[in-house]
C-alpha cells in the first residue's frame, strides 16, 4: 500500500472555510510506544470530522492531547489561526474544547441538571443560583431533544440521555468543538439514531464536532470529511463522500480485506452438548434451545428481546423461576456462575470493563483468576513458574498485544482486553462460550482476530453462543439463529435461511 498521506484540500460543503483547529506534526512518545508520530490534522469550522483507526493507532492520544490531558513532545496546535502555549483541560474548557469520552464521567447521585453544570455552578454571594441551574438546563435539554425528567439522579437514565447529559454539560460551557470519543458504544439502534440526529443539529447551529468512531456505517452516514490513523501517523484525508466501507477498512488496516468473516463449519455431532427446556425467569419465558459440539449459534433481538437475561440465568449470573439444564445428556443445577464453571461454562459479557476482566490487575492475573487451583500447592501457594509459562503460551497462541504480562489490563486496546478473557477460559478447560457482544468497541482488524477465535474454538469442539445488535456480525458467525421477541422465542433459521431480512421479519412479527 502507498503510505503517502492523502489530504483533501476541498471545503467541506456547508462548512467554513476557516480552520478552527489544526495540529501540526504533533509527536508524543510513552515509554516503549510512538504514540503520534508527525501527526497533522486540521478541523474546520461547522464540519464534523471523522476519526478512525485500529485501536493503538494514536487516536485516543491525539484526542487528550487537543484536550488538554496530555502535553505532546514535539509540534504544535493552532486554535482560530493562533498557537496554543500552556496547555490544561481547564485552558481547552475555556477555549471551548470539550470531550465526551467513551466512559462517561458523571456523577450518578446528582440530577440531570447539577450533572451539565457540575464544577460551574452559577452563584452569588457564595450561593448557588438553583433556579438558573434549572431554567438553563430546560433550555439546553430542549435544544438537544432531551425529554428525560431533568431531575431524577444522571445514573437512573438511559445510556443514550446519560451521554446527552454530558452534551449538555459541553453546551452549558459554549462549546465551539465537541470530541465525542466512541458515543455510540451499546446504545440500541433508536438511541444511535436519536444521537446521531443531536449530533447532525449542533453541526447545523455551528458546533465543530470530531467523531471518534469503529463503526463505519454511522461515520460514512454521519460525517462531512474523514481522517485515517494508522501506527501513529495519519495515512489519509478525504471527504466521507468519495469513500465507501471497503475502502476505510483498506485504509484502516493496510491492506485489502477480502473477508472478515470466516468460513464457517457445521456442528460436530448430532447430540447436543446442552439442552435448555423451559427456561423463565424475569422477562423471559419458556425458553426452550439445544447447543451442538462445533456450532456458533446466534440469539438475535431487538434491545429488550432478553437475549442477555437468558445467557444470565444459564450462568447462573441471575435467578431463574423455571427451567432444566443438560450438559452432554447429563441433568446439572446452575443456581450461580461458580457451578457455571464447574460444569465448564463461560460467559463474556458485554461490559468487559465492569463485569468481564479486572482492570486493575495485569494480564496474568486475569487470565489465571478463575483457575487459580491449577496453580497452587496445599496451603494455598502458587507455583508462579508454572503460572507464568501457562499464561505466556495463552498470550502467544491468541496473539494478546502487550508489553508483558505484567501490563494492567486497563491500558490494552478493547480486542486485546476481549482475548485476555478468552484466554482465562480457555485456562478453565470451558466447552460451552458464551460472548455477550463479543466486537463492541473494536477496531476492524480486532474484530477479525476475534471472529477468528470464534470461529477457532467451534473446530475444537465447543459449542458457542453469540448475541451481538449487529446483524452482519449474526450472519457472519453463526450456522443458526434464535429469534426473541420481548422474552419469547419466536423463530429459528438454519444454514441459508440466516439472513438479516429474516431475522428482523421475526424480529417485527407480530
Amino acid at each position: 500500500m502507498d503510505n503517502t498521506v492523502d489530504n483533501t484540500v476541498s471545503a467541506t460543503p456547508g462548512a467554513g472555510t476557516r480552520f478552527l483547529l489544526e495540529t501540526r506534526h504533533i509527536a508524543k512518545t510513552f515509554p516503549g510506544v510512538r504514540a503520534l508520530d508527525d501527526v497533522s490534522i486540521d478541523v474546520r469550522e461547522g464540519e464534523i470530522l471523522g476519526l478512525i483507526g485500529e485501536n493503538g493507532a494514536g487516536k485516543s492520544t491525539l484526542i487528550k492531547i487537543i484536550g488538554g490531558l496530555y502535553e505532546p513532545d514535539g509540534g504544535e496546535i493552532v486554535w482560530q489561526g493562533e498557537p496554543i502555549s500552556h496547555r490544561s483541560p481547564v485552558h481547552a474548557v475555556r477555549l471551548g474544547i470539550e470531550i465526551v469520552p467513551q466512559e462517561l464521567s458523571l456523577v450518578p447521585a446528582l440530577s440531570a441538571a447539577e450533572n451539565m453544570f457540575v464544577g460551574h455552578y452559577p452563584a452569588s454571594a457564595g450561593r448557588v443560583r438553583w433556579r438558573e441551574i434549572d431554567r438553563s438546563a430546560r433550555a439546553i435539554a430542549e435544544r438537544l431533544g432531551l425529554t428525560a425528567d431533568l431531575r431524577k439522579p444522571a445514573g437512573s437514565l438511559s445510556p443514550a440521555a446519560q451521554r446527552l447529559v454530558m452534551v449538555g454539560r459541553a453546551l452549558a460551557r459554549d462549546v465551539k468543538l465537541l470530541i465525542m470519543d466512541e458515543p455510540t458504544v451499546s446504545l440500541p439502534e433508536d438511541e444511535v439514531e436519536l444521537l446521531l440526529g443531536v449530533i447532525r443539529k449542533l453541526r447545523d447551529e455551528g458546533v465543530t464536532v470530531i467523531y471518534v468512531s469503529h463503526r463505519l456505517e454511522e461515520v460514512i452516514a454521519l460525517t462531512d470529511r474523514t481522517t485515517v490513523m494508522k501506527d501513529a501517523r495519519v495515512v489519509a484525508t478525504r471527504l466521507t463522500s468519495e469513500l465507501d466501507k471497503r475502502e476505510m477498512m483498506k485504509l484502516i488496516v493496510g491492506h485489502d480485506l477480502d473477508e472478515i468473516f470466516p468460513e464457517q463449519g457445521a456442528a460436530l455431532s448430532t447430540q447436543p452438548l446442552m439442552r435448555v427446556r423451559g427456561l423463565s425467569g424475569g422477562r423471559v419465558r419458556d425458553i426452550s434451545l439445544d447447543l451442538y459440539p462445533g456450532e456458533v449459534l446466534g440469539l438475535a433481538g431487538l434491545v429488550g428481546a432478553g437475549r442477555t437475561e437468558v445467557v444470565r440465568m444459564l450462568f447462573g449470573a441471575d435467578s431463574r423461576e423455571s427451567g432444566e439444564v443438560e450438559l452432554a445428556g447429563e441433568p446439572v443445577r446452575i443456581d450461580n456462575p461458580r457451578d457455571a464453571i464447574r460444569n465448564g461454562m463461560a460467559l463474556l459479557p458485554e461490559d468487559r470493563r465492569n463485569q468481564g476482566g479486572v482492570m486493575q490487575l495485569s494480564v496474568a492475573a486475569n487470565v489465571t483468576l478463575p483457575s487459580l487451583r491449577r496453580f497452587s500447592w496445599a496451603r494455598s501457594v502458587l507455583r508462579l513458574r508454572a503460572e507464568r509459562r501457562a499464561v505466556a503460551e495463552r498470550v502467544q497462541e491468541l496473539r494478546i498485544v502487550t508489553p508483558s504480562t505484567k501490563q494492567l489490563l486497563k491500558f490494552l486496546s478493547g480486542g486485546n482486553q476481549q482475548k485476555v478473557l478468552i484466554a482465562k477460559w480457555l485456562m478453565t478447560g470451558s466447552r460451552i462460550f458464551i460472548f455477550d457482544e463479543p466486537a463492541a468497541g473494536v477496531d476492524v482488524g480486532a474484530k477479525r482476530e476475534i471472529y477468528a477465535l470464534i470461529a477457532g474454538l467451534a473446530q475444537r469442539g465447543a459449542g458457542v453462543i453469540v448475541i451481538s445488535s449487529e446483524l452482519e456480525e449474526i450472519v457472519g458467525l453463526c450456522q443458526r439463529v434464535l429469534v426473541l421477541q420481548e422474552g419469547r422465542l419466536v423463530g429459528e433459521l438454519r444454514g441459508t435461511e440466516v439472513s438479516e431480512a429474516a431475522i428482523l421479519s421475526l424480529c417485527f412479527v407480530a
